[in-house]
């Protein structure tokens, strides 16, 4: 069995970890940044590997080397390859399993993490690695097998993956009392239009849709504070000095009567169904994630 396979000499777990790590960089040049002796090695092994195979891994893209199309599907196989070994080692020494989970910052912070505890300290060992990914690099690494499972939007799953739902987020839109005057009410037109906002700026459909809300209050968004993510305008939040428009869970991080909340009408727009999403070859390749995702299912829900 397998005669054909090992016919040949140059085909070996080193060489295919090289060609994990070189994919998971983008290049050679990336998985050993100033490191020309270290270049050189990944070179040669990626050469060997082409030999053994009888075609190219790796080209030349002017002075970057990486992966062929046909190197890029070599990775991916020989990362499963790797999983199982690993998952198949620490079942024999009684180890915990390692598990890894993609999401927004914002998710991480208030969905993820306060959750996580219940399965650390199930019977079955188990490890967690967290990677703040933004949604599309998430999609792209359930494809490829570098991530095991992400927490995305509903509408962001693509038609290989496989999904749960996890319940809706909501938004709402958060003053410090220090930005409220005495004796008035704010309203979304006031956070959105004359009070100092602090806005993200990284998630293009929820910038957009906050756009379109401020427009059909009559206004126009110009946040007086741009950031890269919610957990920066809850600090912003915190200062007393910006309002902001944060997703609900968010509000547990806030001191209870420093601040004024409003769930008004209008932004239901940036309402969002997420779900716990999955590459369906992680059950064949990892038997034991078809239990952790029910059990993700149940302690993730909104």
């Amino acid at each position: 069995m397998f005669e054909s396979l090992f016919a040949n000499r140059g085909l070996s777990l080193d060489r295919l970890r090289a060609l994990v790590e070189v994919h998971d960089a983008g290049s050679i040049a990336h998985a050993a940044p100033g490191d020309p002796v270290r270049q050189s090695q990944y070179s040669r092994q990626l050469r060997e590997i082409s030999e053994f195979f009888g075609v190219e891994v790796a080209r030349r893209h002017g002075k970057i080397l990486k992966l062929t199309t046909q190197g890029a599907r070599l990775a991916d196989l020989a990362r499963e390859h790797f999983r199982s070994l690993q998952d198949f080692r620490a079942e024999c020494r009684s180890e915990s399993v390692d598990y890894t989970i993609a999401a927004g910052d914002s998710l991480v912070h208030w969905l993820i993490i306060p959750r996580l505890g219940a399965l650390i300290s199930s019977a079955t060992p188990t490890r967690f690695a967290l990677s703040n990914l933004r949604t599309n690099e998430i999609v792209q690494h359930l494809g490829e097998g570098r991530v095991d499972f992400g927490v995305i939007r509903k509408d962001a799953v693509s038609s290989g993956l496989k999904s749960a739902p996890l319940g809706v987020l909501s938004y709402v839109a958060v003053i410090p009392h220090a930005l409220v005057r005495k004796g008035s009410k704010p309203v979304l037109r006031d956070v959105l239009g004359s009070l100092p906002l602090a806005s993200q700026t990284a998630d293009g459909q929820f910038s957009q849709r906050l756009r379109e809300i401020a427009q059909s209050l009559g206004g126009e968004l110009r946040p007086a504070l741009a950031c890269q993510s919610f957990p920066q305008m809850l600090v912003a939040v915190k200062s007393g000095a910006f309002a902001a428009i944060l997703p609900a869970p968010a509000l547990n991080d806030l001191t209870p009567g420093s601040f004024v909340a409003l769930s008004a009408g209008p932004l239901q727009k940036l309402q969002r169904a997420i779900v716990l999403t999955w590459n369906p070859r992680l059950v064949d390749v990892r038997p034991r994630a078809a239990q952790l995702i029910d059990q993700l299912r149940r302690v993730l829900q909104i």
